[in-house]
C-alpha cells in the first residue's frame, strides 16, 4: 500500500509544481523549481517507513550548493502522506545571483537528486533551514483541529493570506477535508516553523511571497 501511495504521490506532485501566483490554493513550489519530466524512482520496500522533512535536509542542501554555491531554501513540500513521515520530500531552492531555481528530491532510501529545471524564475522569499520538523508541525495542527483524512499535504513557505496581518513563514498543512467548495479554496493550517506553535487557520485567499 505504501509503495502504491508513493507512486501516486510522485505522479500527482506535478499538480504542486506550477509557478506561484495569486490563486486561492495553499503554498506551491517556487516558479521554475520543478522539471516537467522528473525521473520516476524505483519503489524501495526497505524505505516504506518514510522520512521526515528534516531527515535528509543537510544532504539536500549540500546537493543544492553543488548546483549553485549561493543556493537558498525557498520551500519544502510533500503530498499524499499518511502522516508526518513520507517516502519523499522536495526542497525548492533558488540562486539569488543567477535568478534561477531548481528542486532537490530526497527519497526515503537515502537517494538525493536534483530534479528541477535550474532555469530563470521568480525568486521567492527564502525560509530558514532551522524549521521545526514535520512531526512537530503535524501535531500542532492536529491539536488545533486539523484532520488528515486519507492523506495530508505539507508546504513550508513564506506565506501571504487574508488571515495573516503580515506575510510570514508557515508550515502549511491541508487535506481534502480543508477544501471549501463554496468559496473554491483550500483552507490550510499555518504552524510557526520556528517554534512549532499553531498560528491560524488560513482563509485560502493568499499566495506565497516573492522578493519583488
Amino acid at each position: 500500500m505504501k509503495i502504491i501511495r508513493m507512486l501516486l504521490s510522485l505522479v500527482t506532485i506535478a499538480l504542486l509544481a506550477s509557478s506561484c501566483g495569486g490563486d486561492n490554493k495553499p503554498p506551491e513550489p517556487a516558479a521554475g523549481s520543478a522539471s516537467s519530466a522528473e525521473p520516476m524512482p524505483a519503489p524501495n520496500a526497505a524505505a516504506s517507513d518514510g522520512i521526515t522533512a528534516r531527515t535528509l535536509l543537510d544532504q539536500a542542501m549540500a546537493e543544492a550548493r553543488k548546483w549553485q554555491a549561493d543556493a537558498e531554501l525557498a520551500g519544502v513540500s510533500t503530498s499524499l502522506a499518511e502522516g508526518p513521515s513520507h517516502a519523499f520530500w522536495f526542497y525548492d531552492v533558488e540562486s539569488p545571483s543567477q535568478g534561477t531555481c531548481t528542486r532537490i528530491r530526497a527519497l526515503a532510501n537515502g537517494r538525493i537528486e536534483n530534479v528541477g529545471t535550474g532555469e530563470k524564475c521568480i525568486l521567492m522569499r527564502p525560509v530558514s533551514t532551522g524549521f521545526v520538523d514535520s512531526p512537530a508541525a503535524y501535531e500542532a495542527a492536529r491539536a488545533a483541529g486539523f484532520e488528515s483524512g486519507d492523506s495530508v499535504q505539507f508546504g513550508l513557505r513564506f506565506q501571504q493570506d487574508q488571515a495573516l496581518p503580515t506575510p510570514r513563514e508557515c508550515w502549511v498543512l491541508w487535506s481534502d477535508n480543508d477544501s471549501d467548495e463554496e468559496q473554491g479554496v483550500t483552507r490550510g493550517w499555518c504552524v510557526d516553523p520556528a517554534t512549532g506553535a499553531f498560528v491560524v487557520r488560513l482563509s485560502g485567499f493568499g499566495r506565497t511571497e516573492s522578493l519583488q
